[in-house]
């Protein structure tokens, strides 16, 4: 069941991802934000953009002069800010980007932010085992997907999680409000679900993505029984089931010998500098019910579940092999097909989380209490986004409005160097940014790269400048 393999190509270069410019480009996400105090909404929003300007520098080099630093770090350490309100703010933009659509796909994941133990740091907990001598916080973020184009809509739930070895205890510190325990490892993920399926409008349907940390019987039962929500969930454990024969069995070793319904490909990024590679999967199908475990008498009842396997065909070194649960269709091979991309799209949270530790350097801020860093991780987590949103805007194949990616004097502008901007999708504006920045659009040639699409958003957005200043 092991595979290190990546099921999906990632082109986050370190190097582009530190030139990311998104100032401007996060200012609405937080302008719904209540403090008690309209000047710290204002506050936030210019901390955004001046942070999103150069999200890999530190602060003082982002703010480019002294006293916009010190007001960055006075309202890090402001009473009032409440990054739970941030990401609130950021949320409700989020929202109104989501609400026609009639599903959505949820990831959740955990990443460790890391500090270099220091007398002077407080309120980070314990990070490895005990024989390391490391410190710092983990982080379980929940996002949203576009089930089409499985672009990141945004984040939906934010939790730091705060360990102590010594004491066996864990708990989220929860913003600035008191902490919440956490009694199991699984709570984090139900959590997260419940946060999305609360704040998602009742006709969207939610479907939570995730890898095998997932895989509980709590997890099923509660989605299944109460969060009128699917779910695709890699299996974790060789979990005891009833077969549609009416039979006992394990669910991996039943899963070997369902049918068949198919083959496909899909091109597999391999670690430690390997080329990658175009893996062939077998893809079988079928149904059974997961049975309470034995050892916990709060659940009598089994969970009917679909399920479906890949294996890859000829790989002997570290073959993939998937076992899925889900509530979805498995009826037709496109249905099972669309099970497996629904999975494949969780890898967009770990192209989330390298920007955000590579891109953003959300590990080399130096403030000294978690708190204060809490307040900088909510607005670096949404230039983070931002900036895998313009990766997608690179691309070229990000279908929506360019009012989400530009602004209205950069669009002017665009549309006066390039007549031919007559259509209202944001792929038409992407090229011709890449154009300002020196790409030739030729037939032959392949999407623009980052750093021809950095020079062209730097040169637009230097002319808007100009023209707004002498307008």
């Amino acid at each position: 069941m092991q595979s290190g393999s990546r099921s999906r190509r990632s082109d986050l270069d370190e190097e582009e991802l530190c030139q990311t410019d998104v100032s401007g480009k996060v200012r609405k996400e937080f302008q719904s934000a209540e403090f008690g105090d309209k000047r710290l909404t204002d506050r936030l929003m210019q901390v955004g953009d001046r942070l999103g300007r150069a999200p890999a520098e530190s602060i003082p080099n982002a703010c480019e002069d002294w006293a916009s630093a010190k007001a960055t770090y006075r309202f890090c350490d402001n009473e009032r800010v409440d990054p739970n309100e941030i990401l609130g703010a950021h949320k409700r933009a989020q929202r109104s980007r989501v609400r026609d659509k009639n599903k959505l796909l949820v990831v959740s994941d955990t990443t460790e932010l890391v500090f270099p133990r220091h007398p002077s740091k407080e309120g980070l907990g314990d990070i490895g085992n005990s024989k390391t001598d490391l410190e710092g916080v983990k982080v379980h973020t929940t996002i949203g997907l576009d089930p089409q184009t499985h672009h990141m809509t945004g984040i939906i739930d934010q939790q730091s999680l705060i360990e102590d070895q010594q004491a066996s205890t864990k708990h989220d510190v929860n913003g600035k409000s008191e902490p919440i325990e956490l009694g199991s490892e699984q709570e984090k993920w139900i959590r997260g679900d419940r946060q999305a399926s609360g704040w998602l409008a009742e006709e969207v349907r939610p479907i939570f993505i995730h890898d095998r940390g997932a895989d509980s019987f709590a997890f099923y039962r509660e989605v299944t029984d109460d969060l009128d929500a699917g779910f695709v969930v890699r299996a974790n454990q060789n979990r005891c089931i009833q077969t549609p024969s009416g039979t006992d069995g394990r669910l991996i070793d039943w899963s070997e010998e369902i049918p068949e319904q198919g083959r496909t490909s899909i091109e597999i990024e391999q670690g430690s500098g390997r080329a990658a590679r175009e893996a062939e999967l077998t893809v079988k199908a079928g149904s059974c019910e997961l049975l309470p475990p034995q050892n916990d008498p709060t659940h009598t009842e089994p969970v009917a579940v679909n399920v479906v396997r890949i294996d890859e065909v000829r790989e002997q070194d570290d073959p993939i092999q998937w076992v899925l649960l889900t509530t979805e269709s498995v009826a037709e091979f496109s249905d099972s097909l669309s099970v497996v991309e629904s999975y494949r799209a969780r890898w967009t949270i770990e192209d989330w989380h390298k920007v955000l530790k590579t891109g953003c350097r959300i590990e080399e801020r130096r403030l000294e209490t978690w708190e204060r860093m809490e307040v900088l991780l909510s607005v670096y987590s949404v230039i983070a986004w931002k900036v895998l949103e313009l990766r997608e805007l690179a691309r070229g194949d990000i279908h929506r409005s360019p009012e989400a990616l530009l602004s209205e004097t950069e669009r002017s502008i665009l549309e006066t160097k390039f007549p031919e901007l007559t259509d209202n999708e944001a792929q038409a504006y992407a090229i011709a940014v890449a154009k300002v920045g020196g790409y030739l659009d030729r037939s032959s040639d392949p999407p623009p790269g980052w750093e021809t699409m950095w020079k062209g958003l730097k040169k637009v957005q230097t002319w808007a400048e100009g023209y707004e200043l002498h307008s």
